[in-house]
């Protein structure tokens, strides 16, 4: 993309420009810049800084018309005043010139501002004809070859360059004599197009030592942050080599584990050979990573508390990255069979469910895996299981089980039991379940598959509802009960709901058997047979009970599917029993 937004189209070409000259007791030269910059045509902006001067630079700009004079009180720095001019420009290329150019000619500058203004570069700095500055081979080279070899410019700190004022506002300037190495650096991070110009011979006026000690601390300063930010410093530091390669063996190993359980086309043998290449890895670089740190530590003067918290910072992405690598692989082998003749290891995980019927009034939820467990004492006819595990069987707590014509109680689980579901042992021995088994959340119906649910719903957990105070239902002895079973066959989903005297009491979900019947009972006594299929929508059932009570049911497509099926008359138990003002069971 970067490729194509770079080069598809013509380049951008630019007309006017804005010159910017940082001005520090430049009497003797400032004049001569000014004018030849003033007889160049696309130049219709000339800014000049005078950084706090106390000679009579101020004085002499401030006589020449055509140019704007901004003024520091005190030396802020070359960079500060930069920063000052670029607040003034009108173009969208800025040249910046130094003011000490006493013999800069009209032909030069050209050569600096031309590539961009006919689109050849984002940027351009200058290279010339004199012996290189100290400061430039003995500071500025040696740290960029170190850091940044890609960068082959024979003067790197040349403060004469020309950008587009887009560039320079996406970047922060240095307040000092870092400001030029710290734009080119920028500039080759965000991948522009940096051209040197060879402008021939210039002179420029000699610094003092102390002048030249101070440049060389502010770009030695400059060129170290630029690598630190940009990723160079650990490039070659060989302890935060030894980490990130630590950490690459870790990451292999981890691929080749998910390789073996969820990557089809990686067979095993491919999968096992990325796993012990990453082992090697690991194993090689922590050793490394040991030695250097039980190095650092002896030659260190720091505290135990204070070496504590260099550890942490400097070994913090090898601690993660191995916690991470330790939960995954107890995620993963979290399954182990072992019989007669094999190891069977099954990866087991959790799973996410996420609700699109638009009659559910279940959230997002993580569920599973799960571990069957014994019932407790005395518990012979109860089944405890969690939440997610309820939600999964689509049943409610206080609902009625039927395995093997047999009839449990669903309860909450105890003791914070998240994961147990607790099954007596002659329902385990009719699902075919082990103690100690784990199953997953997708597989949790599969292993009650043709096991009969009564659904029990009481009017008083119609919380949500609004009840009709009208009716002459007696609320406290009004409820149903819906028959379902699991089945491993998935079709479309419908939505059961019983109004009485116009005021809902309850409803349910679950699919239909095609061509199936399915009996309707009033407090234990059968009513209506009935024959529904997928296309039924509306009311399936309405009749007055008692000359008083208006019982009305109705079926509706969710346009969702489900593997819990309405009990029909060939089940166990009975698909729909009413309950009005009867307290028999």
């Amino acid at each position: 993309m970067l490729f194509f937004l770079g080069f598809g189209g013509k380049p951008k070409k630019y007309h006017n420009v804005s010159v910017i000259i940082p001005a520090f007791n430049e009497e003797k030269s400032i004049e001569h810049v000014i004018n030849v910059v003033k007889s160049i045509s696309s130049i219709n902006q000339i800014i000049v800084v005078d950084d706090g001067s106390d000679d009579s630079t101020y004085d002499i700009v401030s006589h020449i018309p055509g140019v704007l004079l901004l003024h520091h009180k005190h030396n802020k720095g070359k960079g500060s005043a930069m920063n000052t001019g670029l607040k003034k420009v009108d173009n969208d290329v800025i040249l910046f010139l130094d003011a000490d150019l006493c013999e800069i000619s009209k032909k030069q500058v050209e050569a600096i501002i031309n590539p961009i203004l006919n689109g050849d570069a984002d940027i351009t700095k200058t290279k010339f004809k004199r012996a290189a500055g100290r400061v430039t081979e003995l500071t500025a080279k040696p740290l960029l070859q170190f850091f940044f070899p890609e960068l082959g410019f024979d003067q790197p700190l040349s403060g004469q360059f020309a950008t587009t004022k887009k560039f320079i506002d996406t970047i922060d300037l240095e307040n000092d004599y870092g400001v030029d190495i710290g734009i080119i650096l920028d500039a080759e991070a965000q991948g522009l197009k940096i051209v040197e110009v060879d402008i021939g011979s210039i002179v420029h006026d000699h610094s003092t030592l102390k002048e030249l000690n101070l440049m060389a601390n502010e770009v030695v300063r400059t060129i170290v942050d630029r690598a630190i930010n940009y990723g160079r410093l650990t490039m070659v530091d060989d302890l935060g080599n030894s980490i990130r390669m630590e950490i690459m063996g870790l990451s292999l190993i981890t691929f080749g584990i998910f390789g073996i359980f969820f990557i089809k086309f990686m067979n095993l043998i491919v999968s096992v050979a990325i796993i012990v290449i990453g082992l090697i890895i690991s194993i090689y670089y922590i050793v490394r990573i040991i030695k250097m740190s039980i190095r650092v530590y002896r030659q260190s003067n720091l505290s135990s508390r204070e070496m504590i918290v260099v550890f942490m910072k400097t070994h913090f992405p090898i601690i993660i990255s191995i916690i991470i690598l330790l939960f995954i692989s107890a995620s993963l082998l979290g399954s182990v069979s072992i019989s007669s003749n094999q190891i069977s290891i099954e990866p087991i995980s959790k799973n996410m469910i996420i609700p699109t019927s638009s009659h559910s009034n279940q959230s997002v939820d993580i569920r599973g895996p799960y571990i069957i467990s014994n019932a407790l004492e005395n518990e012979q006819n109860l089944i405890r299981l969690p939440t997610s595990a309820l939600n999964t069987l689509q049943a409610n707590y206080g609902d009625y089980i039927y395995i093997n014509d047999e009839r449990y109680q669903l309860e909450q689980s105890v003791n914070r039991e998240n994961d147990l579901i607790r099954i007596p042992s002659d329902a385990r021995e009719a699902l075919d379940v082990e103690p100690d088994t784990t199953i997953r959340d997708s597989d949790l119906k599969s292993e009650f598959d043709g096991a009969y649910l009564v659904h029990n719903i009481d009017i008083n957990d119609m919380s949500n509802e609004t009840i009709n105070n009208t009716t002459n239902v007696n609320l406290n002895t009004t409820n149903m009960s819906v028959g379902t079973y699991l089945t491993d066959d998935s079709t479309d989903e419908m939505v059961l709901t019983v109004y009485i005297n116009n005021t809902e009491i309850g409803k349910t979900t679950a699919s239909i058997e095609e061509n199936a019947t399915y009996s309707i009972y009033i407090n234990g006594q059968i009513e209506d047979n009935l024959k529904i299929n997928t296309t039924t929508n509306g009311s399936v059932f309405n009749m007055t009970y008692d000359n008083n009570t208006i019982v009305n049911v109705t079926m509706e497509s969710t346009n969702s599917t489900s593997n819990v099926k309405f009990a029909n008359d060939q089940s166990y138990v009975k698909f729909l029993n009413i309950h009005i003002n009867d307290t028999s069971d």
